[in-house]
């Protein structure tokens, strides 16, 4: 009988499947192969292994998220673009947990794929920050503490069994960090 074949697609999708069902911490070759219906020696056409596999869920994952982030956006300008990203990347960790967890994947190297996504994604807010009037230094800056206070208390969450407790501390550190944008930038335009 010959070999069933994956798509290099197909794999992405039944692991970032996996990893949202299960979990990502507990993604495993053997349970993304029983999920295809194939051989886990199938799926190393296409990774090397265990911690090719989670690279790929971790860059796909981001590339999903930058999407939402970048699609809540639209049709949206300054403080109000700034919030409803935010509430996507919340929106996404929540609905998405296995794609979440991946995200804190580190990159392999600094320029590898998953490190350019990870870029793409910081790019998208920088954006933002640029069209309220900061410039690009600052614009940097801002977008990284923001990234870095919505992720890590995603983080945080991810680990709670009830997202919806948090749902005013999540508003908090919003306004929080629009107070600190605004005083921010008026001191540097001041």
């Amino acid at each position: 009988m010959p070999k069933k074949r994956v798509t290099f697609d197909a794999l992405t999708a039944a692991a970032i499947m996996v990893a949202d069902r299960d979990g990502f911490e507990t993604l495993t070759l053997n349970g993304v192969a029983a999920e295809l219906n194939v051989a886990s020696s199938t799926l190393y056409t296409h990774t090397d292994g265990l911690d090719g596999l989670k690279s790929l869920v971790a860059i796909a994952g981001t590339h999903n998220l930058t999407e939402a982030v970048r699609n809540s956006a639209l049709g949206t300008s300054g403080l109000d673009a700034l919030t409803a990203m935010a509430v996507a990347y919340r929106r996404f960790a929540l609905d998405h947990p296995g794609q979440f967890a991946s995200s804190l994947l580190p990159p392999r190297s600094e320029n590898d794929e998953l490190a350019r996504a990870n870029a793409a994604l910081l790019d998208v807010v920088v954006l933002v920050y640029r069209a309220i009037g900061l410039v690009d230094h600052e614009a940097q800056l801002a977008a990284r503490a923001m990234r870095s206070s919505i992720h890590g208390f995603l983080a945080l969450e991810h680990t709670t069994t009830s997202p919806s407790e948090h749902d005013a501390e999540y508003r908090y550190l919003l306004d929080a960090l629009q107070r600190g944008l605004l005083h921010r930038h008026a001191d540097v335009a001041g």
